[in-house]
């Protein structure tokens, strides 16, 4: 008989998303585009999607843009053996990328209040992985703030029309 794999805690699961969705909004709101997790063709930027099935946190890492990756198909397929200079140029220009947008992300992500580490993916040597958010960036306090004051102003106008 063959075990069938346990189901990820729910839980875990669910904090991981949420955490997922604090991460997509950071990269945003420094500016940077932000794919779904599905990556659909043709989309360029960060690519952040919970670390499925090991839960370890959320993955994040970048996804250049199609004018690139099909030129370097097409190169890759000139030359299948990759022994060629432009092949070698487009590993430097695609690893350059990777290392630069990580360095980028890493610096973004961890002043907005984030735990972030090196994701250890061999297939994805750039890729990070978030754990957990330390503390609230400084924009997302302020909005939630200015959420809480229109909230109890709201209240109170309630309280008093309910008074009357």
């Amino acid at each position: 008989m063959t075990e069938t794999p346990a189901e990820p805690e729910p839980d875990l699961r669910s904090q991981l998303e949420v955490l997922r969705d604090v991460v997509q909004a950071e990269l945003a709101a420094a500016g940077l585009p932000v794919m779904p997790g599905e990556e659909p063709i043709g989309a360029a930027g960060a690519v952040v999607k919970v670390d499925v099935p090991d839960l370890r946190g959320v993955a994040v890492g970048w996804c250049e843009h199609v004018v690139l990756l099909d030129a370097l198909e097409e190169a890759w397929a000139e030359d299948p053996h990759q022994e060629g200079a432009e092949c070698a140029a487009f590993g430097r220009l695609t690893s350059a990328i990777g290392e630069a947008m990580s360095v980028a992300m890493r610096k973004i992500l961890t002043a907005a209040g984030l735990e972030v580490a090196d994701a250890a993916n061999d297939h994805a040597p750039d890729q990070l992985l978030v754990t957990r958010m330390v503390s609230l960036s400084v924009w997302q306090a302020r909005r939630d703030a200015q959420f809480a004051r229109r909230e109890e102003a709201m209240q109170a106008a309630w309280r008093s029309r309910s008074a009357e």
